[in-house]
């Protein structure tokens, strides 16, 4: 949120600092309510209300509130102090949001209008698709796929893709995968992420190397991917590919600094026991 610059000479500092600030007041607020969890925290308004006054935003998921409660405090209340400048936080449930979203759009469009807010906290079990949205949460590119390592052992004993898909879905997903180029419906070609603080992100080429799917196959064992739709490929190779348009051209919400990416080569297979068509 770049609109204290005018406001003030030390203008970026003084973000970073009412930032922090902020973003300290919103941890001392989680797990405050027991009957609620946060869901979300937006600081918002900057732009049209500057330096002397902070506006939060906390959507609570839980017992419903049933409309917006406000409280004023102070934004150097850990000292003690009870002077400008002020933070005034409203409060609200999800559910409740969700509806006047839907139904009443014009009031709660001061939250994001102009783009005038930033998104401090959110955990996105607790959101619909239509408030990650609203609120620009980006938490994976497009074309994610979410799948699981199955061994050459695992796979050795499996019938059929169903079963694999009953044992391995009460595991949460071990990577995410993003097609850069699909051959035939046989091959593709990919770039594997992984979830770190709620969103999917390339692996680094290091970082992959740590990985017992990649060190099993430098190993000579053979390595497959089961993703969610029942897809199961055989790994063929990993290769480090520099590529610098992948960041723009495939949403990913994580560039490498060399833009160097881990790309896996894949070939689709059928359990062993499951006959050709």
């Amino acid at each position: 949120m770049a609109h204290l610059a005018q406001f003030d000479v030390g203008a970026k500092q003084q973000e970073a600092r009412i930032k922090a600030l902020l973003e300290d007041l919103t941890q001392a607020y989680i797990g405050v309510r027991p009957e609620s969890r946060l869901a979300l925290a937006v600081w918002w308004g900057a732009k049209r209300y500057g330096v002397k006054e902070q506006h939060l935003l906390y959507l609570y998921e839980g017992i419903p509130l049933n409309g917006i409660s406000s409280e004023r405090v102070p934004l150097y209340w850990k000292t003690g102090s009870q002077d400008s400048p002020f933070v005034l936080m409203e409060a609200t449930d999800v559910d409740w949001f969700s509806r006047l979203l839907t139904n009443d759009p014009h009031r709660v469009a001061q939250y994001w209008s102009n783009d005038d807010y930033e998104v401090l906290y959110f955990d996105k079990t607790l959101l619909n698709p239509d408030l990650l949205d609203k609120f620009g949460i980006m938490t994976e590119p497009p074309g994610l796929m979410k799948g699981w390592y199955v061994d050459e052992d695992k796979y050795g004993k499996s019938k059929n893709v169903a079963d694999l898909l009953c044992f391995y879905r009460s595991f949460k997903p071990y990577f995410g995968f993003v097609k850069t180029e699909e051959k035939d419906f046989e091959h593709c070609r990919g770039i594997l992420h992984l979830e770190i603080s709620q969103k999917w992100v390339p692996f680094s080429p290091e970082g992959i190397q740590s990985y017992s799917y990649f060190n099993d196959l430098q190993n000579g064992r053979r390595v497959f991917f089961l993703f969610e739709g029942g897809a199961l490929y055989e790994v063929l190779r990993f290769e480090v590919k520099t590529a610098p348009d992948y960041a723009g051209r495939f949403g990913l919400l994580r560039t490498q600094s060399d833009d160097q990416y881990p790309e896996v080569y894949l070939r689709a297979v059928r359990p062993p026991a499951q006959p050709s068509a």
